[in-house]
């Protein structure tokens, strides 16, 4: 996996990534080859677009300050891609690559269990043994459920959505392309790739999906 994850990269705008970079990411280091020869080396400070030009303020590990208009820029570099494997790939690696420890099926396993006395309805995973087989399965697994129940708590903020809320006996949870929450007589099933990464506004959706059809 140390250097697999770069075939997963999809090709885009440098400038889509270095919005990225500015929005997201401004610790990732990157290098600029600028039409003329000149190359530098720096960190996206900010992004200014003027009608049809876009102008980048960088700075050098030595604080050195740059101005530029991008269209000057022929070659971008990402000096730390594992940094950017989800943006890369747009989605395909699933979590950012990082020493982030791992965790088993059976860890899986009982996490959820504690998860469950938590929310006091069952939680039942309808994936596969292949795919919990994949170990940034399990982590967008436990992401999930995280905040699903960060979900319930802002959905449950008040009496009546309490007492509609308690109508639910299980939470069903499906491999799918597609991510949609939907309500099969008491039991409420989410629908959701753990394959690719996931939403990030997450939590936001769930909310949103959920109080839709309670």
């Amino acid at each position: 996996m140390e250097i697999a994850y770069i075939d997963q990269f999809k090709a885009q705008s440098p400038f889509s990534i270095i919005e990225i970079i500015f929005k997201e990411k401004r610790e990732t280091k990157i290098a600029l080859t600028f039409k003329n020869g000149t190359y530098v080396e720096g960190y996206v400070v900010d992004i200014l677009k003027e009608e049809y030009q876009t102008f980048v303020c960088m700075k050098t590990e030595d604080n050195e300050v740059l101005f530029f208009n991008f269209q000057e820029i022929s070659l971008l570099s990402i000096k730390q891609p594992k940094a950017l494997a989800v943006e890369l790939s747009k989605g395909t690696v699933s979590r950012p690559i990082s020493n982030e420890s791992g965790i088993s099926v059976l860890e899986l396993k009982r996490w959820i269990q504690k998860q469950q006395e938590i929310l006091e309805i069952p939680i039942d995973f309808t994936l596969s043994k292949t795919d919990l087989q994949e170990g940034n399965v399990r982590l967008n697994c436990k992401d999930l459920i995280t905040d699903f129940l960060q979900a319930v708590e802002i959905i449950c903020k008040d009496a009546l959505a309490l007492e509609v809320w308690k109508t639910i006996e299980k939470i069903i949870i499906t491999q799918a392309e597609e991510f949609k929450i939907i309500k099969q007589e008491n039991n409420l099933e989410i629908y959701i790739n753990t394959q690719k990464a996931l939403p990030k506004n997450l939590v936001s959706l769930l909310v949103e999906k959920t109080e839709s059809i309670l």
